[in-house]
């Protein structure tokens, strides 16, 4: 089972949505933040995941037959073409919004990748600038930057600018904690979800549960509160930092300090987490196709099943027409070795050898190979039960379990088998029983 892109993207939307959600209403307000860390993370690989096990999770019970899957059979046998090559310009062309829609999509990924590798190529930049020097047992790298801040392992800090130890320990925290991989992973969520907008406010999320866990770290330190928070306050006055880095002095700041200075949560809240337990079984359940039949449905599929088809087929031979037929259906010919009288079963059209055959219906080729008699001879199963012989040819264009399409070039007429001359046998079979391919060619 296939899963469409826009349709992927859409229910891994709704899922990232109600889960994200549920993180502002209920969790947000916890203060276990290694647990809210986890539970950030584990939305995005949700949102990810759920959509593709709706689509690759075999059925638990058993499956009905889906309507629109049989009347797109239907179109694609029964529907024939209106316009003539003499009046085709008359016909409007339509816009396709599809079109529209993926450049649109893409070019917003493109946006965003271009931003991010932007930002990347800033940092290598000042890198590159930076000159590394060791305090307390600690890297640090001057460079040509503004206030400190951390990627990874690299702790940034003004060139010529005195600080204070606390910020270092902040940032220190960030490095030990792997926070950047947290950003790029969600850096990496945005580039595809960018039109989502609570992508953006579940980055702010993620960043403060950084800057929280990173208050506790320092604070474990034997540092007063006190003196902690007098150095948060000093630094209220913040700039818009880049999203890939830590910075000390974030736009979160009075969030940090009421977080450090309200109540820890009871133990016994940590019972609202499993609430995401039924809440993705909703969404796993929602994407799920319905596993149990209908008796309405049914009888529409037997009335579908029993309405009478009738498709129309291409002439096998490119430029050619009935006036080229030498043996017609249900006709009596000789065979020309045995030279006994039989039963036409198809219709032979006489061609010059190498002359291009097409196949005259959409279908799957299930034999292309020499059958003795038949010389070389291709089979194609169309829907519905339809199917076309084609035999004496010179050669295949084509090879068994291949796909074509009404039109396409299958093979060069030929004399192969047995042939009295160059010209094409052709069958149109319905049900495994021969029936007159006259009836259904398009005039």
């Amino acid at each position: 089972m296939t899963i469409n892109m826009f349709e992927y993207l859409f229910q891994a939307t709704i899922v990232f949505s109600v889960l994200y959600i549920l993180y502002r209403l209920v969790f947000s307000k916890l203060t276990f933040h290694v647990i809210n860390r986890g539970v950030l993370l584990a939305i995005l690989l949700l949102s990810i995941g759920i959509p593709l096990l709706t689509s690759i999770t075999p059925p638990m019970m058993y499956s009905i037959r889906e309507i629109p899957q049989l009347f797109e059979q239907i179109s694609a046998i029964s529907t024939i073409p209106t316009v003539t090559p003499r009046d085709q310009h008359l016909k409007p062309t339509s816009f396709d919004y599809m079109v529209l829609v993926y450049s649109i999509y893409f070019l917003g990924v493109g946006i965003c990748l271009l931003r991010f590798f932007m930002s990347m190529y800033r940092l290598l930049c000042i890198k590159k600038l930076a000159t590394s020097i060791k305090r307390d047992d600690q890297v640090l790298y001057e460079a040509p930057v503004t206030d400190i801040f951390s990627y990874f392992h690299w702790i940034f800090i003004p060139k010529k600018m005195t600080y204070d130890p606390l910020i270092l320990i902040h940032e220190k925290a960030h490095s030990k904690l792997w926070h950047t991989v947290d950003i790029l992973l969600v850096e990496m969520y945005i580039t595809f979800f960018w039109w989502n907008p609570l992508v953006y406010l579940y980055r702010k999320s993620l960043k403060s549960i950084h800057e929280y866990q990173a208050d506790q770290y320092v604070l474990r330190e034997q540092i007063k509160t006190s003196d902690y928070l007098q150095l948060i306050a000093q630094s209220l006055e913040i700039k818009r930092p880049n999203q890939l880095y830590n910075y000390f002095n974030t736009p979160i700041l009075k969030k940090r300090i009421h977080m450090m200075t309200r109540k820890t949560s009871h133990y016994s809240s940590k019972l609202t987490y499993f609430l995401i337990v039924p809440l993705c079984a909703l969404c796993f359940i929602a994407f799920t196709k319905p596993i149990t039949e209908h008796p309405i449905l049914e009888d529409v599929v037997k009335i579908i099943e029993h309405t009478e088809i009738t498709p129309t087929f291409a002439f096998p031979i490119e430029g050619s027409s009935t006036q080229q037929i030498t043996a017609f259906f249900n006709a009596d010919i000789k065979d020309p070795t045995t030279k006994k009288t039989k039963l036409h079963t198809g219709i032979d059209i006489k061609a010059a050898i190498g002359t291009p055959i097409v196949a005259t219906a959409n279908g799957k080729v299930t034999l292309a190979k020499n059958q003795d008699a038949w010389g070389n001879l291709i089979k194609i199963q169309h829907l519905n039960n339809y199917e076309t012989w084609y035999a004496h040819l010179k050669a295949f264009t084509v090879s068994t379990g291949q796909s074509v399409k009404k039109g396409d070039v299958i093979g060069y007429v030929g004399m192969t088998g047995k042939s009295s001359g160059p010209h094409l046998h052709y069958e149109l079979k319905y049900h495994k029983k021969s029936i007159n391919p006259l009836k259904y060619l398009e005039k």
